[in-house]
């Protein structure tokens, strides 16, 4: 296995060394981390950490070789340790990635008061962990959530660039804004060869930095998980006796036994209590207790699935509602948010509409409105709200945070908008005497 000392005969694995000392420090949110990991991120890009793997490696064997020394020449027979570096440096590059993300989203949740869900993000850069952490019901939820954001995206026109490279051949991405030229140097290093160029389309999600999804994803799934279970810790009868064993073996409640291999003494524990059953050379589980079981998982499963859902959405929808244009590109809520979500995006939102809020509906039509109708994005979104939510004035006013004369003030400057009034009255309204 390549030594310590190996590794830090190479220049660019200071920054891996740096990114560890960094990473393993940070506990909590601090600001001051913001700064320090995007110097990091920077110097990692400048020294081809972003490249494709093909590409990292080779880098990895240039820069041995400018050292010139024996160890070095003997490695490079065996480019398993190139590729060993490469990984390193990719797995590096990432936790740092994830980290910077996690402090700039715990930003906005301070700021929106959420600081019980900011104490969850993966500040160290390690959402694996916290997945972990979450169980089977959290990984799902975050599979599942995952998912529906990357199918809701907005396609973007792009180029793509074929670079050949060593006797192979990479296509890169590259948008309007990027210099094809720099970003080939970059990624690849000297002698790296832009073969073809063409138009082609990229997938934007509503939330486009994937280290920022990552970030709020696993922290909203996590915090989800984690108050679902407190909230089914209380099981009675058999149940509860079965999960209070688990609880002193150091298992997680409600697993089927009988389907899990090992675990033998706790197996026959449960056997002697009547839990579990010998058949032949195996452990069956008790049908009851089963069946219990079994629509325990489902609940808890399902409303994980749920409140992540919500924790997502529900803060999106109100800053789309409550915000115009302008007020969103100058604060977003979250970095990379889409300042003013497309069609495929608003797809998303369905899912409030199986809690009773047809939000989809409500976001189209607010955003449609936005520039025509003279009113601050406050008292659009209550007019809107109030047109379309079946919702009284009182509740609208409580859940914008405007004063409830002035929801019901702006739904009627709404209304004679709508039916063409532009009588002194709708002038008064707009000027606001």
């Amino acid at each position: 296995m390549i030594s310590e000392k190996d590794l830090e005969a190479l220049p660019s694995m200071a920054y891996v060394q740096r990114a560890n000392e960094l990473l393993k420090g940070i506990n909590s949110y601090e600001e001051g981390n913001i700064s320090d990991l995007e110097m990091l991120k920077e110097k990692m890009g400048d020294a081809g950490f972003n490249s494709p793997f093909r590409g990292l490696v080779q880098r990895t064997v240039d820069e041995a070789d400018e050292l010139s020394e024996a160890d070095w020449a003997d490695l490079k027979k065996q480019m398993g340790y190139f590729r060993y570096i490469a990984n390193l440096k990719k797995y590096s590059l990432a936790r740092v990635s994830i980290a910077l993300d996690a402090h700039r989203v715990a930003k906005g949740f301070l700021k929106m008061g959420y600081s019980d869900i900011a104490d969850h993000l993966p500040l160290d850069g390690n959402h694996i962990r916290l997945l972990m952490d979450a169980g089977e019901d959290g990984i799902i939820a975050y599979r599942e959530l995952s998912d529906r954001v990357e199918q809701a995206s907005e396609k973007k026109g792009c180029f793509l660039a074929k670079v050949k490279f060593n006797g192979e051949t990479e296509t890169v991405q590259v948008s309007d804004s990027e210099n094809l030229e720099l970003k080939v140097s970059k990624m690849f290093g000297v002698g790296a060869e832009v073969v073809t160029t063409r138009p082609g389309f990229r997938r934007v999600p509503i939330i486009s930095s994937k280290g920022v999804r990552i970030s709020l994803l696993s922290s909203i799934v996590h915090y989800a998980a984690k108050s679902v279970g407190r909230g089914m810790e209380g099981a009675e009868g058999e149940v509860g006796e079965y999960n209070s064993m688990l609880k002193n073996f150091g298992i997680r409640p409600d697993v089927r036994m009988d389907l899990v291999e090992g675990f033998v003494e706790v197996k026959a524990e449960l056997a002697k209590r009547g839990f579990l059953a010998r058949k032949d050379s195996e452990f069956v589980m008790k049908e009851g207790i089963k069946k219990e079981i079994m629509a325990r998982r489902r609940k808890r499963r399902e409303e994980t699935q749920r409140r992540a859902a919500l924790l997502l959405l529900s803060p999106i929808f109100k800053f789309y509602l409550t915000n115009n244009e302008e007020g969103r590109r100058k604060e977003n809520l979250y970095p990379s948010l889409a300042v003013t979500p497309g069609e495929s995006h608003l797809m998303l939102f369905s899912y409030m509409e199986e809690e009773g809020v047809p939000a989809r509906s409500i976001l189209q039509r607010k955003l449609g409105l936005e520039g025509s109708v003279p009113l601050g994005g406050k008292e659009l979104g209550a007019a809107v709200l109030l047109e379309g939510s079946g919702k009284d004035a009182k509740w609208v006013s409580e859940y914008i945070g405007l004063d409830e004369g002035k929801a019901r003030g702006a739904f009627e400057v709404f209304k004679n908008f709508k039916e063409g009034k532009r009588g002194a009255e709708f002038v008064r309204r707009i000027k606001g005497d």
